[in-house]
């Protein structure tokens, strides 16, 4: 009995870290229920892998009858699989404000110039965008050296950002 768990656990477990590791690898195999609840192969193979890894630590360190040991096993699986459920039905369902995500918002965000810029020869500002690091065509009124604190004066385009020195 106790093989037949652990081979559970580490599959599980495997398919698990395969899908963290390689994001969205398997996502074809999610399933859409009616409503909002969607099931994912986290979900599942959580499920699968606290049932495998909790029967095997009751076989092994438990004197419980086997249909007792599969019962708890199954419960631990269940409940696994269904926060994780909940859990990304809860994220899938949140909303960024408005304007969240828009280059717009990037007036008056400091940024590091990765390139010079001078009048009339843009550099390359270094911002953060989205919770993402992002590199921007830079413009500069006056001559901002690399490594210098810049802060961005204005969205010309979305790749494209007018920048003026920091205030220290």
């Amino acid at each position: 009995m106790t093989t037949g768990f652990l081979v559970v656990g580490i599959a599980a477990t495997v398919v698990a870290l395969l899908a963290l590791l390689f994001d969205g690898v398997f996502e074809a195999f999610d399933l859409d229920l009616p409503g909002d609840g969607s099931v994912s192969v986290l979900a599942l193979t959580g499920g699968l892998a606290a049932f495998g890894w909790s029967g095997l630590a009751l076989a092994s360190l438990t004197d419980l009858p086997s249909w007792a040991i599969v019962l708890i096993a199954v419960a631990a699986g269940v409940l696994v699989a269904a926060g994780g459920g909940v859990l990304t039905s809860v994220l899938r369902r949140q909303s960024t404000p408005d304007g969240a995500g828009s280059v717009a918002t990037l007036t008056g965000v400091t940024g590091v110039m990765d390139t010079p810029a001078a009048p009339g020869k843009p550099g390359v500002v270094r911002v953060v965008y989205s919770g993402s690091p992002r590199t921007l065509t830079a413009h500069a009124t006056v001559a901002v050296a690399a490594g210098t604190l810049v802060t961005v004066a204005a969205v010309v385009s979305p790749d494209v950002v007018r920048v003026t020195p920091a205030e220290a």
